[in-house]
């Protein structure tokens, strides 16, 4: 029997493609390997979203042709949709897929054809799948492509544009994962799905309560500008929805939110986050923050700190700015270095870790509602519906089930909890 071995980098969206491969290739008589054992088949599932991300990948398939030389080597995803070229010359790989055909990979992998189709899909390719295998919570993908063109990301170029997945579909594959207790919609910009289809995210979260029983439904990331009034009132009144959302602001000077091509302004975020929390008490959001862009000056950060402090978020994901060549930004002067960048990161992160402690402070003596997910250090950690880490004291035989915690203290970065005896 063949035997095949998956790496993923990068996001949640790779994350269910892989997921989607892995089952194709056990239903087509493959054996999953051992990560250090010779397979037949390896595939490395691609990220090209910084500099990192692509030398990542590349170390992955370099250590795969030296690890498996004699397997049949599969490079997918969006670096091979921006450099499948220099990937092909590089390294000799056996098959690279890009942005389209992901789910004829398993059909084109046992025809061992050359894959010469780097153009872009015009619909959404349906990949379903029955489980997450290593996850107790399960992703759904329902939108893949983005049309915004923010002038530092590559990811329009290495997706495509907006394609949104069918929303009978997407209640078939929910209820193919009824065996999850939650599960997170997830695209490439997945505020803004339906809309190529004449609908939108509000209207398939409304069948998904309907139609599906899964207990906890989360929203990966969305914009501030996609964040409706109807999205509000749907959040504040229905349980199952988590009180959590991840809106990356990026940047907070409006210079750069204008030279970055983002679509709002400092204050018409704040607004917002201030409409949001007062319509959904006890919401908490975090964001993602691009740091060392070239027009930030160090005024404009130092400013941005005393902006995103006074926010009050739950925690940032911090970067520094990577230059992507063929974007708008890459075309701005570099005004940083690596060690500005570095330096940059540092405060910012060093802000959220205060955040994040802040308000994880705030829940000591709360009752939580958690989703156990595995054993660490003989006790149960898990995420709270408002994306909290916990770890329980007891619970080992309640792993994937959600347990009411009451929160007994704060140590590093998590929450220390007591299981609530009803």
């Amino acid at each position: 029997m063949k035997t095949f071995l998956i790496h993923t980098l990068g996001c949640k969206v790779n994350a269910y493609e892989s997921e989607y491969y892995r089952q194709q290739l056990l239903d087509a008589g493959f054996q999953e390997g051992l990560p250090k054992e010779k397979t037949d088949v390896v595939i490395i599932n691609t990220c090209t979203v910084t500099n990192t991300a692509s030398f990542k990948s590349r170390q992955k398939i370099a250590q795969a042709k030296r690890t498996n030389p004699d397997a049949f080597v599969v490079v997918v995803g969006c670096y091979v949709q921006t450099h499948h070229a220099f990937l092909k010359d590089k390294f000799d790989i056996d098959l690279l897929i890009g942005a389209k055909d992901k789910d004829r990979l398993v059909e084109i992998l046992e025809s061992k054809r050359e894959h010469i189709d780097f153009n872009y899909p015009k619909t959404f390719e349906n990949l379903p799948i029955q489980t997450f295998k290593h996850q107790k919570k399960a992703y759904v993908k329902i939108q893949d492509g983005c049309n915004q063109f923010c002038t530092y990301c590559i990811i329009p170029f290495a997706r495509g544009r907006e394609r949104s997945m069918d929303m009978d579909k997407i209640i078939d594959q929910i209820k193919a994962l009824n065996q999850h207790q939650e599960i997170t919609l997830t695209g490439i910009h997945t505020g803004r799905y339906g809309l190529d289809i004449g609908s939108d995210l509000v209207a398939l979260l409304k069948r998904i309560l309907i139609e599906t029983d899964i207990p906890r439904i989360r929203i990966s990331s969305i914009e501030i500008t996609e964040v409706s009034d109807a999205m509000i009132e749907l959040i504040r009144n229905e349980p199952r929805l988590a009180r959590h959302l991840h809106i990356p602001v990026q940047a907070a000077s409006d210079t750069v939110l204008n030279d970055m091509h983002r679509p709002y302004s400092l204050s018409e975020f704040n607004h917002r986050l201030q409409v949001i929390r007062k319509q959904i008490p006890g919401i908490l959001i975090s964001t993602d923050l691009i740091v060392g862009f070239p027009t930030e000056t160090k005024e404009a950060f130092e400013a941005s700190l005393v902006s995103l402090e006074a926010m009050k978020l739950s925690f940032m994901h911090v970067f520094p700015y990577s230059k992507r060549e063929g974007t708008k930004a890459s075309f701005y002067k570099e005004e940083w270095n690596n060690e500005v960048k570095k330096n940059r990161v540092h405060q910012a992160q060093a802000l959220s870790d205060r955040m994040h402690r802040n308000t994880m402070e705030t829940y000591v003596d709360q009752v939580l509602e958690v989703l156990l997910e595995e054993i660490q250090d003989e006790l149960c950690f898990g995420y709270s519906a408002e994306y909290l880490p916990v770890l329980v004291k007891d619970g080992q035989d309640l792993l994937n089930q959600r347990v009411l915690c009451r929160v007994i203290g704060v140590k590093n970065d998590h929450l220390i909890a007591e299981r609530v005896i009803l």
